[in-house]
C-alpha cells in the first residue's frame, strides 16, 4: 500500500470518491508561488486535501487558496499546529524533489529553527493522519495521560506492527494493517507516559479497549449519548 491507501483505509474513505482540491486550484497556487509543487505534495492535495476529519480536526493542512506560502527564510509552509504555535514546511531548494523531507518550526522563546520532522512528504502526511486521528479525527479515538505498565506496551509490540517511518524514540506508532492505530509516548528514561488510539471501525476499536486494560483519560464514547444509554441498560 502507498501512503494515500494507508490513510484511506485508516479513515474508512472510499477508493471511488475524491476528497481533494481541483487541479485548477493547484495550478493557480503554483502560478502564484512561481514554482512547481513536489509530486507527492500535489498528489495529497488532489486526492485527500479537502477531507475535514483528516486535515482539519486538530492540526490543519493549509489550503491552496491564499494560505500556502513561503516563510521569510524560504520554507514553503503547508501545515500549522492547532494553536498556531508551530508550522511545517518544505525547503524551497527541495521543491524540485518528488518526495522531499518536511521540517517543523516550533517557534519557542529559546529558538525558532526548522527541524527535520519526517524524511519524506508522504511520511509527514501519514504522521499527521495518525496524530490528528487519535486526537479526534477518527470516529473512534481515545487517550490516556499517565504512566503505562511495561507489560501493556509489550503486549502491543507483540500483537500490532510498528510503523518505523513515523516512529521515533519518544513516540512509537503501531497498527493492524492500518485499520487501527496505537501510539505510545516515552520519556528520556524510556518510561511510557501516554497512549493514543484510533480507528474508523468500531469492532476494532472495541478490541483495543478489551485487550489493553488502561484507565483511559478520554474515549470518543464519552461524547456519545447513545453509547451511554446502552451502557446504562447493560448495567441494570
Amino acid at each position: 500500500m502507498n501512503c494515500i491507501q494507508k490513510i484511506k483505509r485508516l479513515y474508512g474513505l472510499s477508493d471511488k470518491e475524491n476528497y481533494g482540491f481541483l487541479e485548477t486550484e493547484i495550478l493557480a497556487l503554483e502560478k502564484d508561488l512561481e514554482t512547481v509543487l513536489p509530486l507527492k505534495l500535489k498528489e495529497y492535495y488532489l486526492e485527500l486535501g479537502k477531507e475535514e476529519n483528516l486535515n482539519y480536526s486538530f492540526n490543519r493542512l493549509l489550503k491552496p487558496d491564499n494560505e500556502v506560502g513561503f516563510s521569510d527564510d524560504d520554507y514553503l509552509v503547508i501545515y500549522e499546529e492547532n494553536q498556531v504555535v508551530a508550522f511545517w514546511g518544505i525547503k524551497k531548494e527541495d521543491l524540485k524533489l518528488d518526495n522531499p523531507p518536511v521540517y517543523g518550526n516550533y517557534d519557542t522563546i529559546e529558538k525558532s529553527d526548522w527541524e527535520i520532522e519526517t524524511q519524506t512528504t508522504e511520511n509527514f502526511f501519514l504522521f499527521m493522519a495518525v496524530f490528528n486521528g487519535t486526537l479526534g479525527g477518527l470516529k473512534y479515538n481515545g487517550n490516556h495521560f499517565g504512566a503505562i505498565d511495561l507489560d501493556k506496551v509489550k503486549f502491543v509490540e507483540e500483537n500490532w506492527t510498528l510503523v518505523p517511518e513515523i516512529s521515533r524514540d519518544n513516540q512509537k506508532v503501531y497498527t493492524d494493517d492500518f485499520y487501527d492505530v496505537i501510539s505510545f509516548s516515552f520519556d528520556k528514561e524510556n518510561n511510557c507516559t501516554a497512549a493514543f488510539i484510533g480507528s474508523s471501525d468500531q469492532e476494532r476499536f472495541d478490541h483495543i479497549l478489551d485487550k489493553i486494560d488502561i484507565e483511559w483519560s478520554y474515549l470518543s464514547y464519552d461524547d456519545d449519548e447513545d453509547y451511554d444509554d446502552d451502557e446504562d441498560e447493560e448495567n441494570k
